[in-house]
């Protein structure tokens, strides 16, 4: 479903991802390992379109996203959840989940079937649908932005740092809703730190230092793998 060939990205004169390789398939749940700073966020806006690449190629489903802009990306079914949640705290948590409803809020019923299902897969938020967003915990925050991805009905779900600042009984619950989505057969990258959340969730992983990728296979192979623990603790 995903293609990632070769891809370099920079800041300016500083290149952050040099010949980077990612291939995806359908249904499955794969993990951009690596310490903060090793690139797994520019990748992600890479590939939905808030970064252009220096070199390389990104295809989804067999179609180039070089060209293609941020909202024609999220037409295509690929929703981003960015790092550090980001909702609109002011805002009641039915309307964060209705802006990520917009590439099709015209669709009244589809809209309400989406609103429903995201309530059935995580209740708090119909508890909580008229409270401020702010005013939510920090996972039940989480959960929202995640059900706020999911609003766009995407078929690819990118996910950065969803463990970032939450307690260890929280992420336990991310790693249920991790399950749960992809038995619904979604496809999902998820870019983490937290090499034991994303090995509990992923079927297979790419671990990235220093921009490139150091090693890459099958969460078995990973949690073995000598290369995971230089990626995080250096030579």
């Amino acid at each position: 479903m995903l293609e990632i060939d070769d891809l370099t990205l920079a800041y300016g004169v500083n290149r952050v991802v040099r010949g980077f390789n990612l291939s995806v398939g359908q249904g499955e749940v794969c993990a951009l390992l690596g310490p903060n700073g090793a690139g797994k966020t520019s990748i992600l806006r890479a590939i939905s379109g808030l970064m252009r690449p220096l070199a390389g190629q990104i295809d989804f489903d067999g179609k180039s996203l070089l060209r293609r802009s941020p909202d024609r990306i999220v037409l295509d079914g690929i929703a981003h959840v960015p790092e550090g949640r980001r909702i609109f705290p002011e805002m009641s948590v039915l309307d964060n989940l209705l802006v990520g409803a917009t590439v099709h809020i015209r669709e009244r019923a589809k809209t309400r079937e989406l609103i429903e299902r995201n309530y059935s897969m995580f209740p708090i938020l119909k508890e909580r649908a008229r409270q401020a967003g702010g005013t939510l915990s920090g996972g039940e925050q989480q959960q929202l932005t995640i059900a706020r991805g999911l609003m766009a009905q995407p078929r690819l779900l990118m996910v950065d740092e969803p463990t970032l600042g939450l307690a260890p009984a929280i992420i336990n619950t991310l790693v249920d809703t991790f399950r749960a989505l992809k038995s619904l057969g979604l496809t999902i990258v998820v870019a983490e730190q937290n090499a034991d959340f994303a090995l509990r969730v992923a079927d297979n992983g790419t671990v990235i230092s220093g921009g490139e990728v150091s090693f890459s296979g099958t969460v078995e192979a990973l949690r073995d793998s000598e290369r995971l623990r230089r990626a995080y603790l250096g030579a």
